[in-house]
């Protein structure tokens, strides 16, 4: 019986050492630490320069319809301190987060459910791109940007 179980157990060490060396490639493991490609940079987002923003820099206030999965008007262009107000005409919550993270101050899902709006006001020229997390990526599905004119 005991010479019974040594061959069980030897066995069953073979086993796993078989199968925990025989699934790779050949090559050493690396580590997670140790990067092959480099990462992609926090601000990459929608490619800018590719999309047309439309012209809303007369307007003192500007509305930005978010709807299931899309920002309506997606790409805007406003004035410096014109205040954009987000407003949630879906039928799930939505978030507005920036691809450049501490660009601006996030709105989270939370605070954007279904008939709620949120308002930012971007003092600062510059782009700033956005996304829904929960609706897309920082550069696929639900993405927007505002452009901020002096």
């Amino acid at each position: 019986m005991r010479v019974r179980a040594t061959v069980v157990v030897i066995v069953a060490t073979l086993v796993m050492t078989t199968a925990l060396t025989g699934c790779g490639s050949g090559e050493p493991a690396t580590s997670p630490a140790v990067a092959t490609t480099k990462p992609k940079p926090a601000s990459e987002g929608p490619d800018l320069a590719k999309e047309t923003f439309v012209d809303l820099t007369a307007e003192a206030e500007v509305l930005v319809d978010v709807r299931d999965n899309a920002f309506d008007e997606k790409y805007i262009e406003v004035k410096a301190g014109t205040p954009i107000t987000f407003d949630n005409r879906g039928r799930t919550e939505h978030n507005v987060l920036p691809v450049t993270p501490g660009a601006f101050a996030q709105i989270d899902a939370d605070d954007l459910e279904p008939g709620v709006e949120q308002t930012l006001t971007f003092e600062v020229p510059g782009d700033y791109a956005y996304y829904c997390s929960l609706h897309g990526t920082k550069t696929k599905g639900m993405v927007g940007a505002v452009r901020v004119l002096e």
